[in-house]
């Protein structure tokens, strides 16, 4: 048997890696273009304040849930924001150390599974400069430090954020999606001008982009999407927030519209004017307000905690949620379909 020359082997061995690098490349780009969401996938809306007052108006789920298309049928939300959270999970925490808030984040997404997770942390560090933006005791006073010493810390904890979705979503976790703050808005006068804030989250977005690159995870750019690039500290003339923070309900649906197109699914045809529309969201609403109720009761120290001694045995009533839940999840996928019909037929 005729053995191969030395020239044709090397030819072989860069042929191979030639096509494992382009290999490489194209499964990275494949992931990048493949449609976010997959049928019956359960996803799980985690960050602060921006997060949880979604849940109020409904635009952003609704929005997703109308732009999924068929392939994305039979998703379901959950809406685990928490005003004033941090990477630490300092906000979920009642009476103990941040360890009690990641606990009970913890233990939602142990339950949930969830396939999807979007995360939306930042806004905590840009807008604490020189003062702590965390309890964490091991961290605390480095928060408050240099610009570089609070964004190392912001990212690591942010890392064992990561981690920790992972661990306890298991294998049903598929995608991991990194949202960047929107920016912030200048009202004028007395509200501040947020000028410097702005450009410590523009160094925030950058660290998240490598940041999501290190975690395969998706990169959805609010920041730059909602014109944060270009801020130079002018009064906004047509406000998306009420205080240069907080979003009105128009800011939101202006806000989802982009949280789309970050995903690469079109949006410049979407309306909420239709009733067909309105019913969905007002039923996403309605969905969210019993879900709010079901994992943050608002008597929960009577139910689980240091009271429980006294109405803990009502503590049973919390499942019954569940059901009911799941009977508004029917009307939001009937209103959906209902919706889509009438998209093929136009």
């Amino acid at each position: 048997m005729k053995m191969p020359s030395f020239s044709s082997s090397l030819k072989a061995i860069l042929c191979t890696l030639l096509f494992c690098q382009f290999s490489v490349h194209a499964d990275h780009h494949a992931k990048s273009s493949v449609s976010l969401f997959q049928k019956g996938d359960r996803v799980a809306f985690v960050g602060g304040g921006l997060i949880e007052r979604a849940r109020l108006n409904g635009y952003l789920e609704t929005t997703l849930t109308m732009v999924a298309g068929v392939q994305g049928s039979g998703l379901k939300f959950r809406n685990l924001g928490w005003s004033g959270d941090t990477v630490y999970n300092d906000a979920r925490s009642y009476f103990g150390k941040p360890q009690e808030g990641r606990d009970r984040l913890g233990r939602i997404i142990a339950e949930w599974k969830p396939n999807v997770v979007f995360l939306n942390y930042g806004a905590e560090v840009a807008l604490s400069e020189g003062v702590p933006w965390t309890d964490e005791s091991a961290v605390k006073k480095q928060s408050a430090g240099k610009w570089a010493e609070s964004m190392k810390v912001f990212l690591e904890g942010y890392q064992k954020l990561v981690d920790a979705l992972r661990k306890n979503a298991g294998d049903n976790l598929r995608e991991i999606v990194v949202v960047v703050p929107p920016p912030l808005e200048n009202l004028g006068d007395p509200l501040p001008n947020h000028k410097s804030t702005n450009i410590r989250m523009g160094k925030v977005r950058d660290a998240l982009a490598g940041f999501a690159k290190k975690n395969e995870a998706r990169f959805v750019d609010l920041f730059a999407q909602m014109g944060g690039d270009k801020f130079e500290g002018k009064i906004t003339t047509n406000p998306l927030t009420n205080d240069g923070l907080h979003f009105t309900d128009s800011g939101y649906q202006k806000l989802a519209r982009h949280f789309s197109h970050e995903l690469g699914y079109p949006v410049e045809d979407l309306e909420f004017s239709d009733s067909l529309s309105q019913n969905l969201r007002k039923s996403i609403i309605e969905k969210n307000r019993l879900f709010f109720h079901r994992w943050r009761p608002a008597n929960e120290t009577y139910l689980f905690l240091f009271r429980k001694h006294e109405q803990g045995n009502n503590a049973k009533e919390i499942p019954q949620f569940d059901p009911i839940i799941e009977k508004q999840e029917a009307v939001i996928e009937d209103f959906r379909n209902q919706l889509l019909k009438k998209e093929a037929i136009n």
